[in-house]
C-alpha cells in the first residue's frame, strides 16, 4: 500500500531531521512530507465507512503531531521525554498499519 510507504518515508525523514541532522532545509522537508502524508491519509479515510475513517484519520493526525512534538522537545533540549514520545509514535504507526491492512 502506498499509504504505508508514505508513512515510513515520513517516519524516516522525521527521525533523521529530529535526532540526527538538525537543519532548516530538512525541517521544511519534514513539514512538506508531513502535509503530503496527511493528504494521503485524508484521501484514504474518505474512501472508508464512517467509524473506520475517523479512526484512521485521527491515527494519522496523531502520528504527525507526535513527530512535530518530538521535534519541538529536541529543539528545547528536553531529551528526557522524547523517548516516551517515540514509543507512542511507534505504537500509533503499528496500529495505523494494522488498520490499513485490515480494510
Amino acid at each position: 500500500m502506498i499509504i504505508v510507504l508514505m508513512m515510513l518515508i515520513y517516519l524516516v525523514i522525521g527521525y533523521s531531521t529530529v535526532m540526527i541532522m538538525r537543519n532548516r532545509t530538512l525541517d521544511i522537508l519534514r513539514l512538506i512530507s508531513g502535509v503530503a502524508f496527511m493528504l494521503m491519509i485524508l484521501i484514504y479515510s474518505l474512501s472508508l465507512v464512517n467509524p473506520t475513517a475517523v479512526i484512521v484519520f485521527v491515527l494519522g493526525l496523531s502520528l504527525m503531531l507526535s513527530i512535530e512534538i518530538a521535534a519541538f522537545k529536541e529543539s528545547k533540549n528536553d531529551r528526557d521525554n522524547v523517548f516516551l514520545i517515540y514509543a507512542f509514535t511507534a505504537m500509533f504507526a503499528a496500529v495505523l498499519i494494522i488498520m490499513i491492512f485490515t480494510n
